[in-house]
């Protein structure tokens, strides 16, 4: 989207973000010069959703393929702001987050502002969850329960929805720690529901032998749309276009790798990523194992219409988003996964 002019100013930045890849992982300032930048926001701390996009890099596909990609994490600012937000102010180009980011803030009146070009799960992988130890055991067991939330919108919402729908009044109460400090508050006690992703925080409890009773929105009459997309502007010219879909190409032929040679893809990532989350290899192995089969690999990317349609209109008859006049189809796009 814009070629590198000024390789001194990048290094800093990604200093300051804080980017674990390894240095020389990054192009050289003479080869940086020749390629189009990509910057990217991800929507948590390193994990293995982000995966393909880790061995991609290791790989160094993008730089092959003419990118230079930066990407850094919510970590960078202690998640002051939503990936979305420096999508929408023009500080990224690509950003990752949950589809409901699009719908509460990507439009206005006049237009949408973002879309969603892939997503990175074909499943959703979230779930509120409980110790088993606190007595809850369904939904209805949340009712007087302490919820830590995010302060993100929606949430308390849908948590509401799960435990009328089975059979209870939500009475529950909300405490928002620091966003990513939420699951050590969990780990604490300091409430007994937190919103978490089963294959990264719900790991960590199992392998810790603390067991989780762990409650899918899709599961009890919410239904949930994808956790994770890859989020662009929406308005976009030529040149910008056509590099997202090298961007995305270059993702769908990683997460398939990662279905077909997972022992291999996992070492690449596992030598390439220098950050605390990626220390304990038994944890990655069994989280890279839980999450893997929820990329689709043969339909890497690819959005479902019904399920864009079914949460919007689920949204808009409990009274949540009226989309400000717009329909769900304007939120997202499959074209850019097409080749061209």
């Amino acid at each position: 989207m814009r070629k590198l002019v000024m390789f001194a100013g990048l290094l800093l930045g990604l200093q300051s973000c804080n980017n674990p890849v390894k240095q020389e992982a990054n192009a050289r300032p003479e080869e940086a010069l020749q390629l189009d930048t990509l910057r990217l926001a991800l929507d948590w701390t390193p994990n293995v959703l982000h995966s393909g996009i880790f061995y991609a890099e290791s790989q160094n596909w993008f730089r092959e393929a003419g990118i230079h990609l930066i990407w850094d994490t919510p970590e960078r600012d202690n998640y002051t702001k939503k990936p979305i937000f420096r999508l929408l102010e023009g500080e990224v180009d690509l950003a990752v987050g949950p589809s409901e980011h699009l719908f509460a803030f990507a439009a206005d009146s006049a237009q949408v502002h973002a879309q969603a070009v892939a997503s990175i799960l074909q499943s959703d992988r979230s779930a509120f969850v409980a110790k088993k130890s606190s007595g809850i055991n369904r939904p209805a067991d949340i009712s007087n329960a302490t919820y830590l939330g995010y302060h993100t919108p929606l949430e308390e919402h849908i948590l509401k929805a799960m435990i009328e729908y089975d059979g209870a009044e939500a009475k529950f109460g909300t405490e928002t720690p620091d966003r990513l400090q939420v699951w050590d508050a969990f780990r604490k006690d300091s409430g007994e529901v937190a919103w978490v992703f089963l294959h990264w925080e719900a790991m960590q409890s199992e392998l810790a032998e603390d067991s989780l009773n762990a409650f899918i929105p899709n599961e009890y009459g919410v239904p949930y749309g994808y956790s994770s997309v890859i989020m662009a502007p929406k308005n976009l010219d030529a040149s910008q276009t056509k590099l997202i879909r090298r961007f995305l190409d270059i993702c769908r032929k990683a997460y398939r790798e990662s279905q077909d040679k997972p022992d291999v893809v996992l070492d690449a990532i596992l030598d390439h990523i220098q950050h605390p989350n990626f220390v304990d290899h038994v944890f990655i192995r069994q989280a890279f194992a839980d999450i893997r089969p929820h990329f689709g690999a043969s339909r890497w990317g690819v959005m479902s219409d019904q399920k864009w349609s079914d949460y919007a209109q689920w949204l808009e008859s409990r009274g949540l988003n009226d989309l400000k006049g717009h329909e769900s189809t304007e939120f997202y796009s499959n074209e850019f996964l097409e080749s061209k």
